[in-house]
């Protein structure tokens, strides 16, 4: 049995659609005034056009195949370099993290989606998967889950909040 499942941000979805129309447009623009008028200028413009072109398929193939490939015995996240496959027996217990509480102070990367793997050997694996929704982040650990027979843990990050008191600041007029 093999089952792959994506792992796609709305976001860079939404970036990665909107810059592939505008390379499409470029592209379309390029052979118009490549048809119309074949100077030098013009055919050094399609020819970079074509390797935006290009750029353009290699990052929509990059993001569209991130994921997590769930064979029989292991797991694999595809968006990882290396230390991506890990067998089922090894993991003893499934953590997922997602921050969706609104902040102002918070980072791109605070917001990403973590899934948190603590292993037989008490190591514990943080694997970053960007930006989700929770739907998805929910979807991948109930299927670690469904495979090594336990339930999903969801850590909740709360937010201190630092209060000042105005008994504790002297003002002077």
């Amino acid at each position: 049995m093999k089952k792959f499942m994506r792992i796609l941000s709305p976001i860079q979805l939404a970036i990665v659609g909107i810059l592939d129309i505008a390379v499409i447009g470029y592209t379309i623009f390029a052979i118009k005034k490549l048809i119309q008028n074949p100077r030098s200028t013009v055919i050094f413009f399609a020819a970079c056009v074509v390797v935006a072109l290009i750029v353009a398929v290699l990052v929509t193939k990059e993001v569209v195949s991130h994921g997590v490939i769930f064979h029989d015995d292991e797991m694999e996240f595809t968006g990882l370099d290396s230390d991506n496959i890990f067998a089922y027996e090894n993991i003893v217990k499934v953590e997922t993290q997602k921050d969706d509480k609104p902040s102002f102070v918070k980072n791109y990367i605070d917001r990403q989606s973590k899934i948190i793997l603590t292993l037989k050997d008490d190591k514990v694996v943080t694997i970053d998967i960007g930006i989700t929704t929770k739907g998805t982040l929910k979807k991948i650990s109930d299927e670690i889950c469904s495979h090594i027979g336990t339930q999903p843990v969801e850590i909740n990050e709360t937010a201190v909040d630092t209060q000042i008191e105005t008994s504790d600041i002297d003002i002077e007029e």
